[in-house]
């Protein structure tokens, strides 16, 4: 489904999504860092009780709508010179308000949707009696040394116990992660709360599905994947060392618009969705 005008977005996906990512952060400055500056308020907020509650909360929505924002400033452009220049004439409140609402109706639909896959972990537990399988070995460990080959042998049963829901946890795991920027893509182009809530759900739609099974998405999905595995890591550098958090407040942001890029260019050769 075509929705985005720029061709380069066909022929050259990632270095593209790449060069419009590095626009919305460099096509305004000062917006850039005034978003910064709140989503660290956010983050310092965080650490309070109650309250952190619902700074997490807010946080998490923000950088939604962030997505959405360059979404649809994307859909707008005919070219990235064309983007820049819009981004350039942002007001700085556009990138966390302006589709507050469709980031908040993915934001709760995402946390349903999480609820939902521990919840059949939970019962996988159950149902294949790992719970009452760990419950005992925690028991005879009471009585063993931790060192012992007995214990070894009590630590390897409990895993077995678990087995089934751990495959289970891996296995959608990777796979909703591989199906997430079709989704994603589509989720970005509904402009309400109700439509972008429904949007996650759209990960157990087997239309989705098959037109994940391509090679071009494949291509894409794996370079994605590799580039924010990069970024996760400097991320984490940067979180770890108190100095470096509004550092790692910029990696975030562009790791935000990045992923919204590459989600719509596979929304965006993808037929059949």
């Amino acid at each position: 489904m075509r929705i985005l005008q720029d061709e380069a977005f066909i022929t050259a996906p990632i270095s593209t999504a790449l060069a419009y990512s590095r626009a919305a952060m460099s096509g305004n400055w000062k917006n850039t860092a005034i978003v910064a500056s709140i989503l660290l308020l956010l983050i310092l907020v965080e650490m309070l009780p109650l309250i952190g509650l619902v700074a997490s909360v807010l946080q998490g929505i923000i950088l939604y709508a962030m997505a959405w924002w360059i979404a649809q400033l994307m859909r707008q452009s005919p070219d990235l010179e064309r983007f820049r220049s819009v981004v350039a004439a942002e007001d700085a409140k556009n990138p966390m308000t302006a589709y507050f609402g469709p980031g908040a109706g993915f934001y709760l639909g995402f946390m349903i949707f999480s609820m939902i896959m521990m919840l059949v972990t939970v019962a996988i537990m159950w149902l294949t009696g790992g719970f009452a399988a760990i419950g005992m070995g925690m028991e005879q460990m009471q009585n063993l040394p931790a060192d012992s080959e007995q214990a070894a042998a009590v630590y390897a049963q409990m895993f077995g116990a678990g087995a089934p829901a751990l495959a289970f946890l891996i296995i959608t795991s990777l796979f909703f992660g591989y199906l997430w920027p079709l989704v994603y893509g589509y989720a970005l182009t509904q402009t309400t709360f109700g439509d972008a809530f429904g949007a996650i759900f759209m990960l157990f739609s087997t239309r989705f599905w098959k037109a994940s099974f391509t090679g071009a998405y494949f291509r894409l999905v794996t370079l994605w994947m590799l580039i924010l595995m990069v970024a996760t890591i400097a991320l984490a550098v940067c979180f770890g060392l108190f100095i470096l958090i509004p550092v790692g407040i910029l990696i975030l942001m562009w790791m935000v618009y990045f992923t919204a890029a590459v989600s719509l260019e596979a929304y965006n050769f993808s037929d059949g969705v």
